[in-house]
């Protein structure tokens, strides 16, 4: 099978969407993790490798048939070889290589989707099955949540919250991580969309998202989505909004500052800052190539501070800052890796933006968002190598694509080659059916020969001249 074959097929869409939506649920990777197990966890370890197998399927079959022979786009080859390679050199001198090599192959795992969703978005039929199956598992995992919330099941996760949804993403700072994600591209969706039912479907994922974040009580979350409204509202020059975010700010900031601890644990609240202190010490020991990915557990027992977080429990996993917890783990090459992809990142969509067309510009800009929002609630929470891996990667792709080509099947050109596509299927299912009547024609008329005779219908199509038989030659 050539690559031009494989390229634009129907398989496409369902790989890409299937590997965006699984991606979502990355924390139910946890068991297959090779730090301590600690909370609570959905899937059981046969689940995870489930959802692993199928990110590797989706991610092989759309290496094969979209990246596979095709110019890879510049930005990308800088962002993607600076982050990954900066990962390998530190997984190869880190203190585990083999676990290391495991995160970079899911990284690469990550890099082909991102890869081809930049090559298939502008195709209408990919980008579709991808923004709508987003969308409405998006739209159905909030739900959820806040159904375990209003149920108070499971009870375990519920405890660990402290009455905070969290969902099937198992804290609620993680689940505001999504939410901040998720919310900004329902949001530039709605935007961008010119379809009365896409805009009302879109703009009430994006109202429940913030509902569902506003339960979190997620300060890391909030922070993040106030951060993204305030870049979106600056962007499309929409000054009212801008006041009222800012109006808005203000008031969460008073508020966490009456009440720091609602819906918390006050003891988690009071040592993060010895958490934070422990990464920086982790950074400082390892400066030049870090501990190596995933690795930041194995020496915290060595910087952990006395009021610190005890071995086994999240404060031992990771020091809630991405960006201290990457540096820790990949040194200084890895933020100089870090700060040369943001930077090409930046520059990119920046010409990009400027030269798209007004609803592609509102898309390209929510997805944006979202990643502003992502990147400033990494300041409080997550692990840098994960977020990187199973959120930056994937949403970079859909960021550039979008701001590119906005929503294809929505614009004049992607309704007439979807149309083209419906009639030339069905063209190909009406030559189908007359074949077949044809055929069965043929074989109720009497003294026809067989198919598979020398005087076969497909031999005279085919031009062969029958045979005679000798006598009357």
């Amino acid at each position: 099978m050539n690559g031009s074959v494989v390229r634009g097929s129907a398989a496409v869409p369902v790989a890409l969407a299937a590997f965006f939506v699984v991606v979502q649920f990355y924390t139910s990777l946890a068991p297959l993790s090779p730090t301590p197990p600690v909370g609570f966890v959905f899937a059981s370890r046969a689940g995870a490798a489930a959802l692993v197998a199928v990110l590797i399927v989706a991610a092989g079959y759309l290496g094969l048939a979209e990246v596979r022979g095709a110019p890879l786009p510049r930005d990308s080859r800088l962002m993607l070889g600076a982050w990954i390679g900066a990962a390998a050199l530190a997984a190869l001198l880190g203190f585990d290589p083999l676990s290391g090599f495991e995160v970079v192959g899911v990284m690469l795992v990550a890099a082909l989707f991102h890869l081809a969703l930049r090559r298939a978005y502008p195709r209408p039929a990919a980008a579709r099955a991808l923004v709508l199956a987003y969308l409405a598992c998006g739209a159905a995992a909030v739900l959820a949540a806040l159904a375990m919330l209003a149920l108070r099941r499971p009870a375990p996760l519920y405890a660990l919250n402290h009455g905070r949804a969290a969902g099937f993403f198992v804290t609620a700072n993680q689940f505001a991580a999504f939410l901040d994600a998720f919310a900004f591209v329902a949001l530039g969706t709605a935007l961008a969309a010119r379809s009365p039912r896409l805009r009302a479907f879109a703009g009430a994922s994006a109202l429940l998202a913030f509902v569902a974040l506003a339960l979190t009580f997620s300060r890391s979350g909030w922070a993040g989505a106030l951060a993204a409204g305030l870049f979106l509202a600056a962007s499309l020059r929409a000054r009212g909004v801008l006041a009222g975010l800012t109006v808005l700010a203000a008031l969460a900031l008073a508020a966490v500052a009456l009440r720091p601890v609602a819906r918390h644990d006050p003891a988690d609240a009071f040592n993060r800052l010895a958490t934070l202190e422990a990464g920086v010490r982790a950074a400082q020991l390892f400066p030049l190539t870090g501990a190596g990915p995933m690795a930041y557990w194995r020496v915290y027992p060595s910087v952990r501070l006395p009021d610190g977080a005890p071995p086994g429990t999240f404060g031992a996993l990771h020091p809630h800052d991405a960006y201290v917890s990457w540096a820790g783990e990949t040194g200084a090459v890895g933020v100089a890796a870090l700060v040369l992809g943001w930077w090409v990142f930046a520059r990119s969509m920046r010409r990009v933006l400027a030269g798209a067309a007004a609803s592609a510009r509102r898309f390209g800009l929510g997805v944006s968002a979202g990643l502003v929002a992502v990147l400033v609630q990494g300041l409080f929470d997550t692990i840098g190598v994960v977020q990187l891996t199973f959120v930056w990667i994937p949403y970079t792709a859909l960021a550039f694509a979008g701001a590119a080509s906005g929503l294809p099947w929505e614009s004049d050109a992607g309704r007439c080659e979807a149309q083209a596509g419906r009639r030339e299927t069905e063209a190909g299912r009406g030559e189908t059916e007359a074949g077949r009547r044809e055929n069965e024609a043929g074989l109720r008329e009497p003294g026809r020969e067989s198919e598979i005779g020398p005087n076969s219908g497909s031999q005279r199509e085919a031009g062969v001249r029958p045979e005679r038989p000798a006598d009357e030659a």
